[in-house]
């Protein structure tokens, strides 16, 4: 029996379908086919334990022993050591072969494993979107003492600057990361939200643009105004159909910025969002 509380040596083929397919459907279970003669298995098995203490519980290690239980290494479908299975819900939804660093483990796992730290920056952030700012930062800050190398931390610290309208202090947290960070899609999203609410600060705020717009609904630079505050409060939707107004009735104006805009939206969205290939169709109508 393994000395650490997260951590399961398999013993048959019952105790596989107790410790790995039935306990998957409660938490992830990261299998290790491994075996003594196996270098990059002793290499990995220390990293693969330490993680499992880290991360108090949120995944199972299951080690495998491949010579003791070869019925289930053919089972599974094993052909290289070591190799590692990750089950959710009794099936493999990802796995590697051979050794890896401690920091590409880590990918690996948050790919598909909550932890406290990202349950706690969820809850941040929700503080932020419902206006609480000082609790938002709050949470953030205990977690950055706590885990001052984290930088999904820095990332949700600037999101809650730039929600509250502390531009300054956002675009120096982004610019503190490291180079490999700041080339994330996620840091490059936020940093065109800030440079567009940096853009927009000074310009009438929704009410009186839609105001504006009700005694003069063909006024375009107004409709790009208000679609570039809808950015600015996530309104994503709303601020394409104001777009797509623009286009509709002038699809050169100000040599284009309706459709420059649409397309920050897509990059802002993601390609696999529903608005994203909506929209998407709804341009290519018009522009073909």
């Amino acid at each position: 029996m393994s000395d650490f509380p997260f951590v399961v040596d398999i013993q048959d083929s019952a105790h596989f379908e107790q410790q790995v397919l039935e306990l998957s459907k409660q938490q992830p279970v990261l299998v290790d086919f491994w075996a003594d003669w196996c270098q990059p298995c002793k290499v990995l098995i220390p990293l693969l334990t330490k993680l499992s203490e880290e991360y108090k519980g949120a995944f199972i290690l299951a080690k495998v022993n491949a010579d003791e239980q070869q019925e289930l290494v053919a089972a599974a479908g094993v052909r290289n050591l070591p190799t590692v299975k990750l089950y959710k819900d009794g099936i493999v939804v990802d796995e590697f072969m051979g050794a890896k660093t401690e920091s590409e483990l880590r990918q690996f796992l948050d790919a598909h494993i909550e932890n406290d730290t990202d349950n706690k920056i969820k809850e941040a952030l929700s503080c932020s979107d419902a206006g609480d700012y000082e609790q938002a930062t709050e949470i953030l800050k205990n977690l950055n003492q706590q885990d001052p190398s984290n930088s999904g931390v820095y990332i949700a610290i600037a999101k809650v600057y730039l929600q509250s309208g502390d531009f300054e202090n956002c675009e120096a947290v982004l610019k503190a990361l490291p180079a490999n960070i700041q080339a994330t899609d996620d840091v490059k999203k936020l940093q065109d939200e800030l440079n567009l609410a940096k853009a927009t600060s000074d310009a009438p705020d929704v009410s009186e643009l839609l105001s504006q717009l009700e005694s003069d609904p063909d006024n375009h630079e107004v409709r790009l105004q208000l679609a570039n505050q809808y950015i600015v409060s996530h309104q994503y939707e709303q601020a394409l159909e104001a777009l797509l107004y623009i286009l509709i009735q002038d699809m050169s104006f100000q040599d284009g910025a309706a459709k420059a805009t649409m397309l920050k939206i897509f990059e802002i969205l993601g390609p696999q969002e529903a608005l994203t290939r909506s929209y998407r169709t709804k341009l290519a109508t018009l522009l073909y």
